[in-house]
């Protein structure tokens, strides 16, 4: 299955958002791999938003769908410093999304800890397929895409507090955990800028996935 004609025939949002991440920003500041994958990681939520809408999107295609973000990844990470020193550690892991993430090779090995490391992608990603994004935020139905997010807080002004959350029908908390989850506190931050408002913080990176799916790279590899 040719992934990206595939999605861009029956999903023109979804194959957007497999090239957004394959051609995402990466970078590996420091020896340190954790703050490598909070640089690197993304989480697939566009995937699990579609698989509510679509009953192609199988434990085949999210496996497919990963593979294509990866064997770019391949391709570019030959462009990178680690590539000639010590190589690279790439992840597929669960969280309330599949996540995947990449780390140069260090003495500190997997950055995930306690991580339970399996022996095929499908095992992280096969769950899943029983699971309904929608329902994991039974009370959020409105608040699904960032942009509706950034809309909203633009209409209040740079607000992340109650008047934000009321129009999308969230509850306050759950409206920072959107905004971290899909990765937009720089954008949100732009809005409160430009309404004379502090930046907000916002957490890069979550606690320890459960199973992680692991590929080492070596120095050189040939891609």
């Amino acid at each position: 299955m040719e992934i990206v004609e595939f999605t861009r025939n029956r999903c023109l949002e979804l194959a957007n958002f497999l090239r957004e991440c394959q051609e995402a920003d990466l970078r590996f500041v420091g020896d340190v791999p954790i703050l490598h994958s909070a640089d690197n990681h993304i989480h697939l939520w566009a995937l699990e938003y579609w698989a509510d809408h679509h009953k192609w999107i199988t434990t085949a295609y999210r496996v497919a769908f990963v593979e294509a973000i990866l064997a770019v990844w391949h391709k570019r990470l030959t462009g990178f410093r680690p590539y000639q020193e010590r190589g690279y550690r790439l992840y597929v892991y669960e969280d309330l999304a599949p996540t995947v993430s990449v780390v140069a090779e260090t003495d500190v090995g997997c950055p995930y800890g306690l991580a339970q490391i399996v022996p095929s992608m499908e095992t992280v990603l096969a769950p899943y397929e029983n699971q309904s994004w929608i329902e994991n935020f039974s009370n959020d139905a409105n608040a699904l895409d960032p942009a509706s997010l950034l809309r909203a807080i633009e209409r209040n002004k740079g607000s992340i507090g109650k008047p934000t959350a009321q129009t999308l029908g969230l509850q306050v908390g759950h409206l920072r955990r959107w905004i971290e989850w899909f990765e937009i506190g720089d954008e949100v931050n732009a809005i409160r800028k430009r309404f004379k408002r502090r930046p907000a913080q916002f957490r890069t990176e979550f606690a320890a996935p459960v199973n992680v799916w692991e590929q080492c790279l070596p120095a050189g590899y040939r891609p």
